[in-house]
């Protein structure tokens, strides 16, 4: 099993373990928009190349027309669900939850880095991961040309 086949298995575990999480926190979701938004919202999503590489066994990769709004937000809805990075899945409008969400994302952030950081280049630079935190939308869209 390659080094990326390995880290990609550790993503689905971290995402799984963060489904169960959030499930017992129970964050509101509004169904605003506001996190596939981000003019509304104010944000700016960033992802690793190995969560857009999960992404794109879920959905292809497509361009969209809209810098300010994620490619795969359709009539209000996510049509890459299964596949959404990290800050996707953390991101509530429950402010009541705020500093438990802001917690949980930093600590699985770190996860994040640690598969990365465990499958980091060979002494030889062969069968590397590096580590490489971009704007979401502008990633994708360089990566699906």
């Amino acid at each position: 099993m390659t080094a990326r086949e390995q880290a990609l298995a550790g993503l689905a575990q971290l995402y799984g373990d963060l489904e169960r999480e959030l499930q017992e926190l129970r964050p509101r979701c509004d169904l605003s928009g506001r996190c596939c938004n981000f003019k509304k919202s104010g944000q700016t999503l960033f992802a690793t190349d190995l969560e857009i590489d999960h992404l794109a066994r879920t959905a292809p990769l497509v361009a969209g027309d809209d810098p300010e709004l994620c490619p795969w937000w359709r009539g209000g809805l996510c049509h890459a669900r299964d596949g959404r990075p990290l800050g996707c899945r953390v991101y509530f409008c429950d402010t009541t939850k705020k500093a438990e969400l802001e917690e949980i994302s930093g600590r699985y952030h770190a996860r994040l880095k640690r598969l990365h950081d465990e499958g980091a280049p060979a002494p030889d630079g062969t069968d590397g991961l590096p580590y490489r935190y971009s704007p979401f939308v502008a990633r994708v869209v360089e990566l699906a040309r």
